[in-house]
């Protein structure tokens, strides 16, 4: 079996693998305590998110030109890219490492909705920072 054709499948069984959570908790409905809920409902994003990354991003890849494609690996490997990576994702993640997983934790605990809201809100943040640090250390580097 070919490597991608085993990636493709492993991302393929995460997102099903999210959905059955979706399907458990959506059936179960108030038979099952709101932090079994929550804790469900929340593995079942990541992994839907996980494996719909997994799935999407080769399909984005196939539809590129060979010189786009080219293009785009270059940059991924470049020195400079790879350092401001760096640079930036050590900025912007030890600063918000327990701003993401407390409300999460919580969110999944206690299934209130301010946590609910609280943690995506935390996570748009997290990446807008990430961003910000990016373009920072592109100026710098």
């Amino acid at each position: 079996m070919k490597q991608g054709v085993g990636k493709w499948a492993l991302s393929a069984l995460a997102v099903a693998a999210g959905l059955a959570l979706f399907l458990f908790v959506f059936l179960s409905g108030e038979e099952i305590p709101r932090s079994v809920n929550g804790l469900c409902s929340g593995l079942g994003g990541a992994l839907i998110g996980i494996g719909g990354a997994g799935l999407i991003i080769p399909l984005l890849m196939r539809s590129m030109t060979p010189e786009d494609r080219k293009e785009v690996e270059r940059a991924e490997r470049d020195e400079r890219s790879v350092a401001i990576r760096a640079h930036a994702a050590q900025d912007s993640w030890y600063w918000s490492l327990y701003l993401l997983w407390v409300p999460f934790i919580v969110s999944m605990v206690q299934g209130e909705l301010l946590w609910m809201v609280l943690c995506p809100a935390v996570l748009v943040l997290h990446c807008a920072f990430y961003m910000f640090h990016m373009y920072r250390w592109s100026k710098k580097l």
